[in-house]
């Protein structure tokens, strides 16, 4: 399902913000580039935006700026948080996720002693899946082999991460879009997350 999309007045109206305070939070990076989509109308070009995840961006940015400096608001919403370091034991003591999701994470990547945002977030998607979706160890194992392999080289998250299985086969893939997936017959979907928001929602805990 494609997502409602929003015009710029209609945005300004419903945040209650103004075309300067929007532009100046698209300059300092706080509302990624690729949110501002044009279009043609009746009346000429016309900017709109995705409604959910922009409204919810800037009601998070109205609350983090009495907290957090220009500098740290930035690499909180980066597409990836680069400075964002912790003991693997320490992450242990968070509760943040499950013991299935750590068992998963230290039998994949048994020396990892200090973690980055990647592999917390690893571990978050795989949780989450195994709660909402059921998969097993093995394929919360493949998932997190795959989104290693993918983040390591590649710093954006908008992928829609997909586990398949075919004849009892586990698959992992991630699409980039929102056009539509043809699987071959006898390949079920098990389990479907959408990167940035599971990006978005981590984040919001981490600093909460």
């Amino acid at each position: 399902m494609q997502e409602e999309l929003i015009s710029k007045k209609q945005l300004l109206r419903a945040a209650q913000i103004s075309y300067g305070t929007l532009y100046r939070w698209k300059r300092m990076n706080l509302i990624p580039d690729g949110w501002f989509i044009h279009k043609a109308t009746i009346t000429g070009q016309e900017t709109f935006f995705p409604r959910e995840k922009t409204l919810a961006r800037i009601q998070r940015i109205k609350e983090l700026k009495k907290e957090l400096t220009v500098e740290q608001m930035q690499e909180l919403f980066s597409a990836n948080v680069r400075s964002f370091r912790i003991p693997y034991n320490d992450f242990c003591g968070l509760n943040l996720v499950s013991k299935l999701a750590i068992t998963a994470f230290s039998s994949v990547f048994p020396e990892k002693k200090v973690l980055d945002f990647d592999d917390v977030f690893g571990m978050y998607v795989v949780d989450h899946l195994m709660k909402l979706s059921g998969i097993y160890l093995e394929d919360a194992k493949q998932v997190l082999r795959l989104l290693c392999k993918y983040l390591s080289v590649e710093a954006s998250k908008e992928y829609q991460l997909l586990l398949l299985r075919k004849l009892g086969v586990p698959m992992t893939v991630l699409v980039r879009g929102e056009d539509d997936i043809l699987l071959e017959d006898n390949t079920e979907v098990i389990a479907c997350a959408n990167l940035v928001e599971f990006e978005e929602a981590l984040k919001d805990q981490l600093i909460a």
